[in-house]
């Protein structure tokens, strides 16, 4: 989950100065807005140590106007809370409607710190998390318009940070003498902190997940999420509706995405492409067998860009594998019958039974992914969708199912190419239509899609494969190994 907001968004100094006039004329004419409505706006502000929440908070106060801006810290502990349940601290914060009131440490603080230091029982802190959940809805139930944000950077950045021994960093209240490693926990913090998001990311307090290590983008970008958030709530048409909320990069302009990460120019030559394949499809064969024998299923999920080259990946698979062990689904848009389900019932429908692979050519992802971008669902539909995903996906797991999911991501101009070829191919026309060609219009939209679906979905039990698409075999081979390596060490052969 988190390694895919490591990708270098940034802004520079100059676009800085100019974006954060703009954004501030903003802020405060939505906060002079918000006085006069009938509902609170709660602002968390979570994440790692040294990613910078305290900067931020500090940055927002000075956007907006503090006069009608509470931020709540809760490091100190009183023997006045500690005498009352542990909530009470956090309702007798609780904002004014009208107003705004940031939380820097929260009622997420307390679980995620017993959680990585062992003093938690993983019972007690499923428990925690169900309070959190339960708290949180209580508060958008009576109207509250809940924000969390969720600050994220590498273990080198926060190594650095937290070494820091400037004087301004010595008179923090918050430092401490420890070394960095006595201190540093980060990959326990990164368990905790994703069984945490997943248990409590939900459509009506929906976790917002940033990248930290540039204090220009994270700042520009935390106040663009708030910003519209409160435009949206402020403009909600009646429940049901399909009203647009803003995209997060109307003002940062184009920045990076996971996508930008896949090495598009790897490719193998064709000796090299023949032997591997040869060997890859031999050990999925026998593996497809183990898996049987170990009553294991297996469910792979396969999505990309129109043209990327799903099908002929697909085939390389099935072809080492026998029919009578696996079922291939394909999907497309929504029959009848299956809208008049939960859309995930389509998909469950079809797993197969424990020992067997199930293959699903485009997913369950149709909603945070067609469905979010051509406005067939409602923010609220797609938001929720995450959660739901992630749950299922854990469901599935639990069970002993082993799940692998693929992009397959290649460069617009490949996909142009691939167009054109298939116009002149009378096998391969078939495949192409004018939505495919319509689709390339929106093809930044998709980006932005696919970079939130990968951040908010590619878990520790169930994590994405971004495949390196624009050279085919590469592509197949990638997969092929990609499915040798997560079937051996799920059987433990």
């Amino acid at each position: 989950m988190f390694e895919t907001l490591e990708v270098g968004k940034r802004i520079t100094a100059d676009d800085y100065g100019s974006l954060q006039k703009r954004l501030r004329d903003r802020l405060l004419q939505a906060q002079l807005d918000l006085a006069g409505r009938d509902y609170p706006v709660i602002i968390v502000v979570a994440g790692l140590d040294g990613a910078g929440k305290g900067s931020l908070v500090q940055q927002l106060n000075e956007w907006m106007d503090p006069r009608w801006i509470e931020t709540n810290t809760f490091w100190e502990h009183s023997d006045e809370e500690e005498s009352r349940p542990y909530f009470w601290r956090f309702w007798r914060s609780l904002p004014a409607r009208g107003q705004i009131g940031i939380f820097l440490g929260s009622w997420y603080t307390r679980p995620a710190q017993a959680a990585v230091n062992d003093e938690m029982a993983p019972e007690e802190f499923a428990l925690y998390c169900k309070q959190i959940e339960s708290f949180e809805r209580l508060l958008t139930d009576d109207g509250a318009l809940v924000i969390k944000l969720w600050l994220h950077i590498s273990q080198e950045s926060q190594r650095a940070r937290l070494q820091d021994d400037s004087p301004h960093r010595k008179s923090s209240p918050r430092s401490s003498d420890h070394p960095y490693e006595m201190r540093g926990v980060y990959q326990r913090t990164l368990e905790v902190s994703e069984q945490l998001i997943l248990a409590t990311d939900s459509s009506h307090s929906p976790w917002q997940l940033l990248e930290a290590e540039d204090r220009y983008y994270r700042d520009i970008t935390a106040a663009e999420l708030i910003l519209d958030a409160m435009l949206y709530r402020a403009s909600r048409e009646p429940a049901g509706s399909r009203a647009h909320i803003p995209a997060t990069e109307t003002i940062t302009g184009r920045q990076p995405t996971v996508l930008d990460s896949v090495d598009l120019s790897l490719s193998i030559d064709r000796d090299d492409y023949d032997s591997q394949l040869e060997h890859y499809q031999a050990q999925l064969r026998d593996l497809g067998w183990q898996a049987y024998q170990q009553k294991r299923s297996v469910v792979a999920v396969f999505e990309g860009w129109d043209a990327a080259g799903k099908g002929s990946a697909i085939r390389r698979v099935t072809r080492a594998i026998d029919p009578r062990l696996f079922r291939l689904v394909q999907f497309a848009a929504p029959t009848d019958e299956e809208r008049a389900h939960h859309y995930l019932w389509r998909f469950w429908r079809q797993l197969q039974r424990d020992g067997r692979c199930t293959f699903y050519d485009r997913s369950w992802y149709g909603r945070v992914l067609v469905e979010r971008v051509e406005e067939f669902a409602t923010p609220a539909e797609w938001q929720r969708a995450y959660s739901e995903i992630n749950r299922f996906e854990h469901q599935l797991v639990d069970h002993g199912v082993i799940v692998l999911k693929f992009w397959i991501h290649i460069s617009k101009n490949e996909q142009e190419k691939r167009f054109n070829s298939r116009k002149k191919e009378p096998h391969k026309q078939h495949k192409l239509t004018e939505d495919d060609w319509r689709n390339r219009e929106k093809w930044h939209e998709y980006e932005l899609a696919v970079d939130q679906m990968v951040s908010h979905t590619s878990t520790r039990h169930a994590p994405w494969t971004l495949v390196a698409g624009n050279h085919k075999p590469y592509a197949r081979i990638q997969i092929l190994q990609t499915f040798c390596k997560t079937i051996s060490e799920a059987l433990q052969v």
